[in-house]
C-alpha cells in the first residue's frame, strides 16, 4: 500500500497554514495523528458541491507527495471501474481503488498526473477561465444507477500551493 496519504485514516486534518494566501483556491493543510502528533502536509482543493445523482454531496481533492485522494461525503461505487480524473485535454486516469467507501486513490500514475497539474497547465489568463481538473465519480447506492457524475475543480492556485508544500513543517 502506498505511503502517500496513509489510507489507514488515523489522520486528522489540521490547521490551515496560510488562510489568506490562497483564499478559495488550493491550500496547504497540516495533518496530525489522533494523538496530536504532526504527520505531514498536503495540498487540498476547496470543498466542492456536486450531484450524486439524487442530491448534492461534497467532494475534496487532497494531494500529497505520493498520492492523490478524492474524498466524497457520499459513498463511491467503483463496480464499473470508471471513477477517474482528467486534467485539461489529457486522457482520463482511472482510480486504482476506493477505500473506506468514500475515497478514490490515485497513486500508480501519480508522477504523470503531477506533471499535468503543475507543468502542463498554464495559469489562467485574464479573460480565459482557469485550467480545470475534471472528476468522474459514481455513487452508491443509486438504483437505478445514475451513471457517472462530473465536477470541474479549478486549478487556480494549485501550482503555487504544491511548490510551497516542501516548506510546510
Amino acid at each position: 500500500m502506498p505511503v502517500g496519504l496513509g489510507v489507514g485514516w488515523s489522520l486528522v486534518i489540521g490547521v490551515l497554514l496560510c488562510p489568506s494566501a490562497y483564499g478559495a483556491e488550493w491550500a496547504i493543510k497540516r495533518l496530525y495523528t489522533p494523538q496530536g502528533v504532526f504527520e505531514r502536509c498536503v495540498v487540498e482543493s476547496p470543498t466542492l458541491s456536486m450531484s450524486d445523482g439524487y442530491q448534492d454531496t461534497q467532494v475534496t481533492v487532497i494531494v500529497s507527495t505520493q498520492t492523490i485522494l478524492v474524498k466524497a461525503k457520499a459513498p463511491l461505487d467503483n463496480a464499473f471501474n470508471d471513477i477517474g480524473l482528467q486534467i485539461g485535454k489529457h486522457g482520463v486516469v482511472k482510480a486504482e481503488r476506493v477505500v473506506e467507501e468514500r475515497s478514490a486513490v490515485f497513486s500508480d500514475q501519480f508522477r504523470d498526473i503531477l506533471i499535468q497539474l503543475t507543468q502542463d497547465v498554464p495559469p489562467g489568463k485574464k479573460g480565459r477561465p482557469p485550467p480545470t481538473l475534471k472528476l468522474y465519480l459514481r455513487f452508491w447506492p443509486t438504483w437505478p444507477t445514475r451513471g457517472l457524475q462530473t465536477v470541474d475543480v479549478s486549478l487556480e492556485g494549485f501550482r503555487k500551493a504544491y511548490t510551497e508544500l516542501d516548506m510546510c513543517k
